[in-house]
């Protein structure tokens, strides 16, 4: 058994621990409330976004718009949304995998874009070229407007055929669910019964040119806004789990710490009677 020195160096060491991820874990409790606020009410307008587009699209004939033209993809724009810090379970190792494997199986092209240093680091260490990165960032909207020029020029000048982003949605505060999202091209459904016509002054083309570039950066914000949310979560669930943990083995090693404490009382208390009975001897 261990020594009661080292046993009471080790308690001390977990408690420490305790106290860094009971900490952390309050300021992800802190920052997720912001962040999901933000995500649901983001949700409305970008789900209303998705339905306009759907329904004004799905009543034109062919690919009025460069963003809708659909091609055999022979290079694939890869979005990977990832988080510049760790400490939040399995959250980076889900992404990376998932996207990682996605890359393994293509049989063509693509350019990588990575956000967050773990993303950085992780294809950056597998001999991956990474095309774009973002690092530190945050959810503002001129990121999202950056993501989708860059997307959008791409696409247009026919450098990639196909984007697809890989981020993770939040389901609820302590559930995230990874997704892979193809974003172009931009599909048109065949339209439903019962939908009132749409009137477009002065053209399709020049309607579709004002409202798909704006479709887009919104549709880039919400995956940074689901992004970040379930990231804070992630880590909010980890770290929770780290304090759970360390109290439960502070309990376990302060029983230790009795036990041997006890046992070299015990054992003092034999050697101080072995050493008086010698001596009467």
């Amino acid at each position: 058994m261990a020594g009661v020195k080292d046993i009471k160096r080790r308690i001390k060491s977990v408690s420490n621990i305790q106290q860094i991820t009971k900490a952390l874990k309050m300021v992800a409790a802190a920052r997720i409330k912001k962040a999901e606020d933000r995500m649901k009410a983001s949700r409305p307008y970008s789900y209303k976004m998705q339905e306009v587009v759907t329904e004004f699209t799905s009543q034109l004939e062919g690919a009025l718009h460069p963003l809708m033209d659909w091609r055999k993809p022979e290079k694939t724009a890869v979005v990977v949304v990832g988080a510049d810090k760790g400490l939040c379970g399995s959250y980076n190792n889900n992404i990376l995998r998932m996207s990682h494997s996605y890359l393994k199986e293509l049989d063509h092209g693509f350019s990588l874009i990575a956000l967050g240093q773990k993303a950085k680091r992780f294809f950056a260490k597998r001999g991956y070229k990474i095309e774009k990165e973002f690092v530190n960032w945050n959810t503002d909207y001129d990121l999202a407007k950056t993501l989708a020029f860059i997307t959008s020029r791409w696409f247009i000048e026919k450098t990639v055929d196909e984007v697809v982003v890989f981020y993770s949605k939040t389901v609820s505060a302590l559930n995230q669910k990874p997704l892979m999202e193809k974003i172009l091209p931009i599909k048109r459904v065949e339209a439903k019964a019962g939908i009132i016509p749409y009137i477009f002054e002065p053209s399709p083309f020049e309607a579709l040119s004002i409202l798909l570039p704006k479709y887009l950066e919104v549709i880039f914000f919400q995956i940074l806004l689901e992004a970040k949310a379930a990231e804070l979560g992630a880590r909010l669930r980890a770290m929770s789990n780290a304090t759970d943990n360390a109290e439960k083995l502070v309990h376990e090693l302060t029983l230790k710490f009795f036990r041997a404490r006890q046992e070299s009382i015990t054992t003092e208390i034999l050697e101080v009677s072995s050493g008086a009975e010698a001596l009467k001897v």
